[in-house]
C-alpha cells in the first residue's frame, strides 16, 4: 500500500506580506499543492494524508470547490483529511455540509473517529481541531482496535498547547504510521513510523531550506512500512549567504558579490544575507542597495567600520574620540577579535555622536 503525506499547506497564506514577492509566494502554495495531487497520479499513490492546515484560514465554499475539483482528478487515491490549527472547524463552517467527492474523507469529530479504505483493510483514525489551541492529549488516547489490519494515525500537535503526546506511547502503539501536522519542517519522531511532513513550500525565513512531501510504502502482510522517503517538491528556498568584506569595498562591489552568490543558487530562492568583515565607516548597507529583481528578506550587517586609529588619533588629541583610541591601543599586547570589534564600533558611536552635535 502506497501513501502519500503532507501538511501545513496554508492555501490562502501569502508569505513575507510586506515583501513585493509576496503574491508570487501565495501563488506557489497553491501550485505546489497542484503538484501533489500530481505526483499522486504519478506515483499511483492509493492514500493521500493531509494532516492539517490544508488552509490558512477556515475554508469558504469557494476553498472548498477548489480542493475538492483537484481531488476529483485522482479518483484511484483516497483522501484523508484533519483540520488543524490555522483553518479550524466552526459550528457553522460550511465544511460541515459540504459534499466531498467519493474518494475524499474529511474528520469532522474533535476526537478519534476512524474509516476503513482499501478493501476495508486500511483503518485511518484521525480528529480535528475545533479552536486555535487545544491542549487535551488526545493522541496518548487513540489506540487501535485490533493488529490484524494496517492502522494509520492523523494527527495535528505535539506542543503544550496542540494536543501534546508521549512520544513512548506512541511507539508502543499498533500504528503502522503516524502522520503528523503542526511543524513546518519536516521531522522523523519515530524512524519508519511517525514523521512531520512540514510544509510543502516554506512559509517564512525561519523554516528550513528543504520542504516537500513523504512518500511512503507499508507491506500488507508485516503492516509495516518497508519504504519511505522525503522528496522536495517547493519551488523555493529560503537560503542564508553570509558575504565578508574588506573596508576597500564599496557598494557595487558588495552589490556584485551578493548578486554572483544569488545566480549561482538560484534567483527564484528568498535571501538572508550576513555582511561580516570590514566596511568603510561612511558606507550603510541596507536592503534598497540591490535591485527589486533579487529577493532579499533581511540583511544583517555586522560588519564593523574600518577606521586609520594613529590618524585619528592625532587628529583628535584632546578629546573623547582620542582618548578612548589611546586608551583601547595602550596595551602592547595584540588585541584580541573581540577587543579590535569594540575598539571598531566604540569609535563609530563616538565620530557619528560628534558629527550630530556639530550638526
Amino acid at each position: 500500500m502506497k501513501f502519500i503525506h503532507v501538511s501545513d499547506i496554508h492555501i490562502g497564506m501569502s508569505p513575507d506580506p510586506t515583501m513585493f514577492w509576496s503574491e508570487d509566494r501565495a501563488n506557489d502554495i497553491r501550485s505546489t499543492f497542484s503538484n501533489v495531487i500530481s505526483k499522486c497520479k504519478d506515483e499511483e499513490a492509493d492514500l493521500l494524508l493531509i494532516s492539517g492546515d490544508l488552509f490558512n484560514h477556515q475554508p469558504v465554499t469557494e476553498d472548498l470547490d477548489y480542493i475538492n475539483n483537484l481531488f476529483k482528478t485522482i479518483p484511484q487515491t483516497q483522501v484523508a483529511i484533519i483540520a488543524g490549527s490555522a483553518d479550524h472547524i466552526k459550528h457553522s463552517s460550511p465544511i460541515l455540509n459540504y459534499k466531498f467527492a467519493d474518494n475524499v474523507y474529511y474528520f469532522l469529530d474533535k476526537t478519534d473517529f476512524s474509516f476503513r479504505v482499501l478493501n476495508k483493510t486500511v483503518i485511518v483514525h484521525g480528529f480535528s481541531y475545533y479552536s486555535l489551541e487545544d491542549s487535551t492529549p488526545i493522541i496518548n488516547s487513540i489506540t487501535p482496535a485490533d493488529d490484524k489490519n494496517i492502522h494509520i494515525l492523523l494527527a495535528y500537535g505535539g506542543d503544550s498547547n496542540h494536543s501534546p503526546f508521549d512520544v513512548n506511547k506512541l511507539m508502543e502503539k499498533n500504528f503502522s504510521y503516524v502522520a503528523l501536522g503542526s511543524s513546518h519542517n519536516f521531522q522523523p519522531v519515530i524512524e519508519n513510523k511517525a514523521y512531520y511532513a512540514g510544509s510543502p513550500e516554506p512559509l517564512s525565513s525561519s523554516d528550513a531550506i528543504d520542504h516537500g512531501i513523504i512518500i511512503g510504502e507499508i507491506n500488507d502482510n508485516t503492516r509495516l512500512v518497508q519504504n519511505i522517503k522525503f522528496e522536495k517538491i517547493a519551488k523555493v528556498a529560503y537560503i542564508p549567504i553570509n558575504i565578508k568584506i574588506n573596508g576597500s569595498n564599496d557598494e557595487d562591489d558588495i552589490v556584485e558579490i551578493v548578486v554572483r552568490e544569488v545566480i549561482k543558487l538560484g534567483a527564484q530562492n528568498i535571501f538572508r544575507i550576513k555582511i561580516t568583515g570590514l566596511r568603510n565607516p561612511d558606507l550603510e548597507i541596507t536592503r534598497e542597495m540591490f535591485s527589486q529583481k533579487i529577493r532579499i528578506s533581511e540583511i544583517i550587517d555586522n560588519s564593523t567600520p574600518k577606521y586609520d586609529f594613529v590618524k585619528l588619533s592625532s587628529e583628535h588629541p584632546q578629546d573623547m574620540i582620542g582618548a578612548f583610541i589611546r586608551k583601547m591601543t595602550t596595551n602592547s599586547a595584540e588585541l584580541s577579535d573581540i577587543e579590535k570589534r569594540a575598539l571598531y564600533l566604540g569609535t563609530h558611536a563616538l565620530i557619528k555622536t560628534s558629527e550630530k552635535s556639530e550638526n
